[in-house]
């Protein structure tokens, strides 16, 4: 630099135009606007993952308390806030609680978790309400007289707005659970088999 020029001109080198941070600020907004529709779908992905795992957890849950205290234990799918073990069953439900029938008729309350509030895009569909286990670990007839199944039984997890990958909740007649992608194709590990 000149040691004639002024202090001015040297601040206004040293500085931004305004046409440089219009240009920057142009650049900025179009990368945010292309990332969004990919974030949404992350996120729409991320919240069905955390239900899968949330309902494959609670469901273990439920028969590992079946064989420790040898006695029947059911997860129930619910729409009511999961305050005490008295809950209704919805297959649609947000909501679940891990419970054991009492001798008095009553239930002890396990474990409850409000789905809605963890995952809030997330709609869920069961093929039954109620997943009850034996000391053995396998699905039996549930507290509310429904039968044991014989086949294998899935909750259904989608985004609301349909942007997410579709996952199902599978849990066989062992009791065993696993997560799949019914759309996915037969070399994707996450194809339903």
């Amino acid at each position: 630099m000149d040691p004639s020029t002024s202090t001015t001109e040297r601040h206004r080198q040293r500085g931004v135009t305004t046409a440089e941070l219009a240009v920057v600020s142009a650049i900025a907004a179009t990368l945010v606007a292309a990332a969004a529709p990919d974030f949404s779908v992350f996120i729409a992905n991320a919240q069905l993952r955390t239900a899968s795992e949330s309902l494959r957890g609670a469901l273990r849950l439920a028969q590992i308390e079946a064989i420790k205290r040898q006695a029947p234990v059911e997860l129930v799918l619910t729409d009511q806030t999961p305050v005490s073990a008295a809950v209704e069953p919805a297959p649609n439900g947000h909501n679940w609680v891990v419970r054991m029938r009492l001798p008095d008729g009553g239930f002890e309350l396990i474990r409850a978790s409000s789905g809605a509030t963890q995952a809030p895009r997330v709609q869920v569909q069961a093929q039954r309400g109620v997943f009850a286990f034996d000391p053995f670990g396998r699905l039996r007839a549930d507290s509310f007289g429904n039968p044991a199944p014989v086949d294998r039984q899935r909750i259904e997890l989608a985004d609301r707005d349909a942007i997410g990958r579709l996952l199902w909740v599978v849990v066989s007649p062992t009791g065993s659970t696993s997560s799949c992608d019914p759309r996915a194709s037969q070399d994707d590990p996450l194809h339903c088999g």
